[in-house]
Formats: C-alpha cells, structure tokens, sequence
C-alpha cells in the first residue's frame, strides 16, 4: 500500500492488523520445547519418566517407546515505547509519529495473536506521558488500539498523569530476559536526556533484554539534507529556536 493511500484511513485498527497477517506475522515463532499445544517432534523415551506423553500409537505400530514433543508458549513480556516529543511531527504529510502508532499497533497485534503479554509507553522530551499495564487480553489491546487511534487522528496527545522523565527507574522496573522496542527519532538534549538514555540501555544489556531500537526519519531532508538551493529557515520543532542557511 502506498503511503498516500494509507493516510487516507481513519481505522487505525484496521492497517495495524492487515500489516500484522500480511507481513510480520510468524516471524516470533519460540524456538523451545516443551509440553504444550502444537506438536513440534518425537524423541526417545528415556527409562523412569512420565508415560503420559508416550505416542501410544506409534508404540503400537513400531513396538519402540517415543514421547510426543511440543512447541512451547514463550510467555514474553515485551515494552512497546514510543516517541511523541514534537520532533516526531516532522514532516508535515506523513509525519515520524505517525509511522511510530502503525509500528506499534502491529506489534500489539502480533504479540496478542501469540498470547504474549505487552505494554506501551508514550514519551516526549521531558515526561512519559502515559504507561499501560503488561497483559496478554484483547480488551487489553483494544484499549491501546484507542489511545494510539486518537494519536493518529489528531497527532498530539495530552495526559494528567504524566511522571517525568528517569530513564533509570523505568528501567530498573524491568524484569530480566524481556524485550524492549523504542521507536523513536532519537533526537535528544545532548547534554541531559542522551547520556541518561544510553546508560539506561546498558542496564538493560546486563538483565540480558533483547532491545530494539526503531529509527523513525525523513530520509531526503533529515539524512540526504535535500532542501534545494534555496535560503532556509529551520526550526526546532522541540524548543522553536530558528536558525537561518
């Protein structure tokens, strides 16, 4: 689909689930074994253990003991953050932002079609303005499916329980071996949000999460810089400082 026919859709439900069945769907499939739902292989019995997964059948027919093998649920919990600081409405027809909520709600997608539990965090430059619980349920993914639908409809979004922003504690609450996605421009203050964050990584690394960084940008103007041979007047979306080239 294109991007312009994309923008035309009010339903953001609709193109996060479409882009979740036709494009990442089965890519998170748990590489462990255990007992479960979906056969996975046979494997020798082993003298002195249960019988209750013995493949009575095939013992019939081959008079040799084998115990059924399934695929294992992987009970993940994964960390959905996204960006909504001001520089995420760049550019002005298919902004940052808006890429950020379709990102997110197929993820959600995803993780609920596999029963993994999730939450998500929305964040600007200064506080994490919203932060919903880690569950598994429709109900769950439905409430967040709203709260990203009316950010891309109106683009912006205003809390009454925004914290400010700690990079460390946020982290520290995380639980060893989870995931982590960030979607963002990672366009910070150098001098005070930056290096917090990156730290706040490093501790992430040593509770062994997998973290995922998605780099959301305007690829002619914010990496080819290509803006013509004309003067321009830029300005910083996050504190409105201008500066003219």
């Amino acid at each position: 689909m294109l991007i312009k026919e994309i923008q035309e859709f009010d339903d953001l439900a609709f193109l996060a689930k479409k882009a979740m069945e036709g494009f990442i769907s089965g890519l998170h499939s748990s590489p462990l074994k255990g007992f479960s739902v979906e056969f996975a292989e046979h494997r020798a019995y082993n003298p002195g253990e249960s019988i209750k997964n013995l493949d009575w059948k095939l013992l019939a027919r081959t008079e040799k003991k084998y115990v059924k093998q399934f695929i294992e649920e992987t009970n993940l919990k994964c960390h959905l953050w996204l960006d909504i600081s001001n520089s995420m409405q760049y550019p002005d027809n298919w902004n940052k932002q808006k890429l950020g909520v379709l990102s997110t709600s197929s993820i959600m997608y995803l993780l609920q079609n596999q029963r993994d539990a999730f939450g998500i965090c929305l964040f600007n430059e200064t506080n994490f303005e919203y932060q919903s619980d880690i569950k598994s349920t429709k109900g769950h993914l439905y409430k967040n499916i709203e709260i990203l639908n009316n950010l891309w409809l109106k683009q912006s979004f205003l809390s009454n329980n925004a914290e400010p922003i700690n990079w460390a504690a946020k982290c520290s609450a995380i639980k060893r071996r989870s995931m982590v996605v960030i979607i963002s421009d990672f366009l910070w203050d150098i001098e005070n949000s930056e290096t917090e964050f990156w730290q706040a990584l490093s501790y992430l690394h040593y509770l062994n999460c997998e973290v995922l960084l998605l780099n959301t940008f305007d690829n002619a103007t914010e990496s080819e810089l290509n803006f013509g041979e004309v003067p321009i007047n830029f300005i910083d979306l996050e504190n409105n400082q201008r500066i003219k080239l």
